[in-house]
């Protein structure tokens, strides 16, 4: 793991230090306050989050929404859906659009074919939930509320 950076200091993740990772991990963690163990190099830093994604078919996410954290996310290939909560609508996104996802947005990720995408977290944080620790009424819970 590599710490924080020293003031003035340019750093490097080379490619190839966590290539091989991908596709078995999902979500290769750069930059972030990531609490487990990582395989590969990680620059620690509370402030973002930076991670490197890669999907097949199939790798649809769970319900989830972020109390604090704004998700940006650019898709580098392929597609990537999300369907929301809010709106009941699934909104595609393909190569190179430009996702925004604000705090308190719930949403299910859905993939249809093969993804690479690369997602900015502000602030770093691991607080996410899920319909089981979630008390909002909602028509497309999936797990029942455990509180």
């Amino acid at each position: 793991m590599i710490e924080r950076r020293p003031a003035g200091q340019v750093m490097r993740i080379d490619w190839v230090e966590y290539a091989k990772a991908l596709p078995v991990l999902k979500h290769i963690y750069l930059v972030g306050d990531l609490k487990k163990p990582s395989p590969h190099p990680f620059i620690r830093d509370q402030r973002l989050e930076i991670t490197v994604c890669s999907y097949d078919p199939g790798d649809d996410g769970r319900y989830h929404w972020h109390p604090e954290v704004t998700e940006y996310e650019v898709v580098v290939e392929g597609e990537v859906g999300y369907f929301e909560v809010a709106s009941g609508r699934t909104h595609w996104f393909t190569t190179g659009d430009f996702i925004v996802i604000p705090p308190d947005t719930c949403v299910r990720r859905l993939v249809r074919q093969t993804a690479r995408t690369v997602t900015v977290k502000v602030p770093s944080q691991a607080e996410k939930v899920h319909c089981a620790q979630c008390e909002r009424a909602c028509s497309w819970r999936v797990e029942p509320y455990q509180g």
